[in-house]
Order: C-alpha cells, then structure tokens, then sequence
C-alpha cells in the first residue's frame, strides 16, 4: 500500500492489496509511484482512504487507466464529532461507466498487439478487388501513459446534482507490435452489467494541485522479476525423506560445526550404535544389581 500525509491507496485483487515493489515518492509534486504484479484476466479495484479524522472537506478520487480518464469517486466530508468509520473514511473504485445504464468492472487483459497486412475483399464496380490495409497506423497509437493506473485525489466543493453524461469507451486497447512503449498487458473491462440510470454530484475542485496522486505501473510478475523489479518467488524446497533422529542425549551428537565434511548416514549410524551401547550398559548395569540383591538376600536366609 502506498502512503502520503494521510492519504493510502492500493490496488485490490481478490479481496488483497497487491504488493508494491519499487516505492518513490516525489514531495514536490505530491506524488507516489510504485509497479505492482498484473495478471490477466483478474479483476481489480483501486482503493484509497483518508486517515485524517478531522477532514471536514470533501474530495474525489480521480481515476486515470492507460492515459484515459475513467471516472471519479466521492468522498464525503466528516461531520462534526463524527466517528471516523471505515465506509466514512474509506472508498473503492471498481466500475467504469459504459453508457447511462451500464457498467463494466475493471480487469488486467492481454494487450492486443498488431503489425501485419490484412488482406481485405471488397465489390468495387461489380468486380472482385483486394485491398492492403497496413496496420502500422498503429505503430504510435500506444498512449505515453499505457501499463498505468494513476489516481488523483483533490478537495472538491460540492454544486449540485445530475445524471450521468460521460461515459467510457469498452474498446479494446491495439498497439503495434514494435512500439516501444507497448506492455503485455492493459486495462481491460468485464462483461456488462445493466443498472438504473445514476445521478451524480457534480463538483469543482479547489486548488490547481491535487493533494496527492498515486500510481501505479503494472507488468506481468515474470517481467518485474526480469527487470530486476521484484524479487522471485519463493521456490519450494524438496528435501530428501531422512530417518527418525536417534534419541540419545545431547552431549554424546557429534558434530565438529562444519557440517560439509560430515556424512550424514555415517553419523546418525555412529549415533544409533551409541545409544544401543548405551542400553546394553544400562541392562549389564540393572542385571549386576538384580544379582547383588539375590545374592544378599541368600546370605542373610542362612544366617538365620
């Protein structure tokens, strides 16, 4: 989870904040950024809260997916004496609107790569034609933001209400293959989900910087691992099945603190030899006394 003053943020993948690998935070532009793990097809949401309990001013969480504006968020001023709850001090963005009764929640997708001729057919004056269309009109089309997730939080005053009038666009995101600034993946949406048409707040922001913005630059793991980004993954040990340790006492377990000279099997032999030495001792020991205390008790019959 990112931090700044008293403002977190996170992204959220199955109920988790995802981890944050290589955190920098810029005061002069009140700004945090840090690159988190995507996987496609996963779906996500931007969280973000506000620990002031004090705040009695309104803000928006503006979002920001590839360079394009996807939505805001409200959140509203603390009342006076008003618990800080979590639902108070605490909001999540998960949806983008797609038209004025619709959403879509938002996911990690595969980015569409192209950079090849399509052969098309079209009727041109009754005749059969073919017509080459190249794609690398796409070849600049990737936007300077792409792989991004930013969030800008602003205190707002409030001006009224209304429905809802822009929307996002669901199309996908293509870029051509030999873009440089192209990544495996991209923001993309769920299926459609229908609701009742939904009015909002209309706001204006005070001020001509936002409090603090967040972002978040998302790669597939495998590639933060390559880059150097973040650390691999915890690898399974698979330790070869030993026997049960011998049960003798501590002072007799050799051991000379080197332990790569030492042959494991070797040792707990030598270790299990000890300890049957050992009970054969104790057994002469027990017998000796048995025999001692018979014979003694013999002696003592005959003197009687």
């Amino acid at each position: 989870m990112l931090s700044y003053g008293t403002l977190r943020a996170c992204i959220r993948v199955d109920g988790q904040a995802l981890e944050s690998y290589g955190i920098e935070t810029f005061p002069e532009e009140n700004k945090v950024t840090c690159w988190i793990a995507s996987e496609a097809g996963k779906t996500f949401s931007i969280v973000w809260q506000d620990i002031n309990h004090a705040r009695q001013y309104h803000q928006t969480g503006d979002v920001t997916l590839d360079g394009i504006h996807g939505g805001g968020k409200l959140m509203h001023a603390l009342g006076f004496n008003e618990p800080p709850t979590y639902q108070r001090s605490t909001s999540e963005f998960k949806y983008v609107n797609t038209s004025m009764n619709s959403i879509r929640p938002l996911t990690f997708s595969r980015l569409q790569l192209t950079g090849q001729f399509y052969l098309v057919q079209t009727i041109r004056l009754q005749k059969d034609a073919h017509i080459l269309i190249d794609e690398d009109q796409h070849l600049n089309s990737a936007h300077a933001d792409l792989g991004e997730i930013s969030l800008a939080i602003w205190p707002v005053s409030v001006i009224g209400r209304g429905y809802r009038k822009n929307t996002v666009s669901a199309k996908g995101t293509i870029v051509h293959e030999r873009s440089k600034k192209a990544s495996s993946h991209c923001v993309g949406f769920g299926e459609e989900i229908r609701v009742p048409p939904q009015q909002v707040i209309n706001v204006a922001r005070v001020g001509i910087t936002p409090t603090a913005t967040f972002v978040f630059r998302y790669r597939p793991l495998d590639r933060l691992v390559a880059d150097g980004i973040a650390p691999p993954p915890m690898q399974p040990s698979w330790g070869t099945k030993r026997e049960a340790p011998v049960d003798v006492p501590e002072s007799e377990n050799y051991n000379d603190g080197t332990g790569s000279d030492i042959d494991d099997e070797a040792l707990r032999e030598l270790n299990a030899l000890k300890a049957q030495v050992k009970r054969l001792e104790e057994r002469i020991t027990t017998t000796r006394s048995a025999k001692r205390v018979k014979l003694e008790s013999s002696d003592s019959m005959r003197r009687q």
